[in-house]
Protein backbone atom coordinates (compact mmCIF):
# COMPACT_ATOMS: atom_id res chain seq x y z
CA UNK A 1 0.00 0.00 0.00
CA UNK A 2 1.29 3.34 -1.32
CA UNK A 3 2.29 5.72 1.95
CA UNK A 4 1.39 9.34 1.50
CA UNK A 5 2.87 12.30 3.70
CA UNK A 6 1.06 15.58 3.79
CA UNK A 7 2.56 19.28 5.35
CA UNK A 8 0.37 21.63 5.52
CA UNK A 9 3.80 23.82 6.22
CA UNK A 10 7.54 24.17 5.08
CA UNK A 11 8.61 24.71 8.25
CA UNK A 12 9.24 20.93 9.31
CA UNK A 13 12.04 21.46 6.56
CA UNK A 14 13.78 24.10 7.34
CA UNK A 15 16.71 24.64 10.24
CA UNK A 16 17.80 28.01 11.72
CA UNK A 17 21.46 28.00 11.47
CA UNK A 18 23.84 31.03 13.02
CA UNK A 19 27.26 31.89 11.05
CA UNK A 20 29.82 34.78 12.18
CA UNK A 21 26.60 36.13 13.97
CA UNK A 22 24.21 36.17 10.74
CA UNK A 23 20.80 33.35 11.27
CA UNK A 24 19.45 32.13 8.83
CA UNK A 25 16.83 29.14 7.59
CA UNK A 26 18.45 26.62 5.56
CA UNK A 27 16.72 23.37 3.82
CA UNK A 28 17.08 20.29 6.18
CA UNK A 29 18.25 17.91 3.94
CA UNK A 30 18.16 15.31 7.06
CA UNK A 31 14.35 15.43 6.92
CA UNK A 32 13.86 15.68 3.21
CA UNK A 33 15.63 12.15 3.18
CA UNK A 34 14.05 10.98 6.39
CA UNK A 35 10.60 11.51 3.78
CA UNK A 36 12.27 10.09 0.78
CA UNK A 37 12.92 6.92 2.40
CA UNK A 38 9.41 6.41 4.24
CA UNK A 39 7.37 7.77 1.87
CA UNK A 40 6.31 7.16 -1.65
CA UNK A 41 4.49 10.46 -2.16
CA UNK A 42 5.47 13.64 -0.02
CA UNK A 43 2.70 16.48 -0.14
CA UNK A 44 3.85 19.83 0.81
CA UNK A 45 1.82 23.02 0.68
CA UNK A 46 1.90 26.37 2.42
CA UNK A 47 1.74 30.10 1.57
CA UNK A 48 5.78 29.76 1.37
CA UNK A 49 7.59 31.78 -1.23
CA UNK A 50 7.27 30.26 -4.55
CA UNK A 51 11.11 30.65 -4.37
CA UNK A 52 11.44 28.33 -1.27
CA UNK A 53 9.76 25.62 -3.09
CA UNK A 54 11.89 26.35 -6.01
CA UNK A 55 15.07 25.75 -3.97
CA UNK A 56 13.50 23.02 -2.35
CA UNK A 57 12.95 21.03 -5.84
CA UNK A 58 16.64 22.17 -7.39
CA UNK A 59 17.63 20.77 -3.76
CA UNK A 60 15.86 17.23 -3.59
CA UNK A 61 17.79 13.90 -4.17
CA UNK A 62 17.38 13.26 -7.91
CA UNK A 63 16.34 9.79 -7.20
CA UNK A 64 13.43 11.61 -4.86
CA UNK A 65 11.66 14.57 -7.09
CA UNK A 66 9.07 12.42 -8.20
CA UNK A 67 8.26 11.56 -5.44
CA UNK A 68 7.58 15.33 -3.55
CA UNK A 69 4.74 17.20 -5.07
CA UNK A 70 5.18 21.02 -4.05
CA UNK A 71 2.41 23.45 -4.13
CA UNK A 72 3.88 26.61 -3.37
CA UNK A 73 2.38 30.73 -2.67
CA UNK A 74 1.58 30.71 -6.48
CA UNK A 75 -0.82 28.10 -6.35
CA UNK A 76 -2.94 28.98 -3.39
CA UNK A 77 -3.13 31.92 -4.59
CA UNK A 78 -5.09 31.09 -7.79
CA UNK A 79 -7.87 30.18 -5.37
CA UNK A 80 -7.93 33.64 -4.18
CA UNK A 81 -10.89 34.70 -6.74
CA UNK A 82 -13.85 36.95 -5.95
CA UNK A 83 -16.27 33.51 -5.41
CA UNK A 84 -13.92 32.59 -2.73
CA UNK A 85 -13.33 36.09 -0.96
CA UNK A 86 -16.72 37.22 -1.37
CA UNK A 87 -18.26 33.97 0.70
CA UNK A 88 -17.33 32.81 3.94
CA UNK A 89 -14.86 30.15 2.72
CA UNK A 90 -10.80 30.65 3.59
CA UNK A 91 -9.09 30.08 0.38
CA UNK A 92 -6.31 28.08 1.60
CA UNK A 93 -9.48 25.25 2.25
CA UNK A 94 -10.31 25.24 -1.26
CA UNK A 95 -7.32 24.98 -2.67
CA UNK A 96 -6.22 22.05 0.05
CA UNK A 97 -9.14 20.24 -0.83
CA UNK A 98 -7.79 20.58 -4.63
CA UNK A 99 -4.98 19.04 -3.65
CA UNK A 100 -6.26 16.17 -1.57
CA UNK A 101 -8.72 15.24 -5.07
CA UNK A 102 -5.60 15.76 -7.34
CA UNK A 103 -3.59 13.41 -5.50
CA UNK A 104 -6.73 10.76 -5.10
CA UNK A 105 -6.53 11.55 -0.93
CA UNK A 106 -10.01 10.47 0.06
CA UNK A 107 -11.49 13.20 2.66
CA UNK A 108 -14.87 14.58 4.17
CA UNK A 109 -15.98 18.16 2.74
CA UNK A 110 -18.71 17.38 5.33
CA UNK A 111 -17.68 16.20 8.74
CA UNK A 112 -20.96 14.92 11.30
CA UNK A 113 -19.68 16.44 14.43
CA UNK A 114 -20.26 15.25 18.01
CA UNK A 115 -22.66 16.37 19.96
CA UNK A 116 -26.17 17.16 21.35
CA UNK A 117 -26.54 20.68 19.51
CA UNK A 118 -29.27 20.53 16.30
CA UNK A 119 -27.64 23.24 14.84
CA UNK A 120 -24.11 22.61 14.40
CA UNK A 121 -24.47 18.75 13.26
CA UNK A 122 -22.01 19.46 10.24
CA UNK A 123 -18.34 20.82 10.06
CA UNK A 124 -17.12 21.96 6.78
CA UNK A 125 -13.65 21.47 5.67
CA UNK A 126 -11.13 23.60 7.81
CA UNK A 127 -7.69 23.18 6.18
CA UNK A 128 -6.17 23.86 10.16
CA UNK A 129 -8.13 20.72 11.58
CA UNK A 130 -6.79 18.76 8.10
CA UNK A 131 -6.41 15.69 10.28
CA UNK A 132 -10.50 15.73 11.38
CA UNK A 133 -11.23 15.27 7.48
CA UNK A 134 -8.93 13.18 5.58
CA UNK A 135 -10.37 9.38 6.10
CA UNK A 136 -7.21 7.95 3.81
CA UNK A 137 -5.63 5.70 6.05
CA UNK A 138 -2.33 6.06 3.58
CA UNK A 139 -2.09 9.21 5.06
CA UNK A 140 0.24 10.63 7.84
CA UNK A 141 -0.03 14.27 8.32
CA UNK A 142 3.82 15.50 9.22
CA UNK A 143 5.01 18.43 11.49
CA UNK A 144 7.52 19.53 13.08
CA UNK A 145 10.49 21.85 12.85
CA UNK A 146 14.21 22.84 13.81
CA UNK A 147 15.65 18.95 12.98
CA UNK A 148 11.94 17.32 14.29
CA UNK A 149 9.66 15.76 11.96
CA UNK A 150 6.08 14.30 14.09
CA UNK A 151 4.08 11.84 12.56
CA UNK A 152 0.45 11.81 13.03
CA UNK A 153 -2.37 9.71 11.80
CA UNK A 154 -5.66 11.64 10.58
CA UNK A 155 -8.45 11.57 13.05
CA UNK A 156 -11.05 10.95 10.33
CA UNK A 157 -8.86 7.81 9.73
CA UNK A 158 -7.98 6.09 12.60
Amino acid sequence: MEKIAVLTSSAPLRKTTTRHGTTKQRLNMDAITELAERFDVVIIGSLAADEVYEYIERHLPHEARPRFRLYPRSFFHKFRTEEVRGGTDDPLNVAWTQILSENAIRFEVLRRKAGNNPHNRHEKFDWHNISNFVSDDRVTLVSGGEGQLFYDTPIAAR
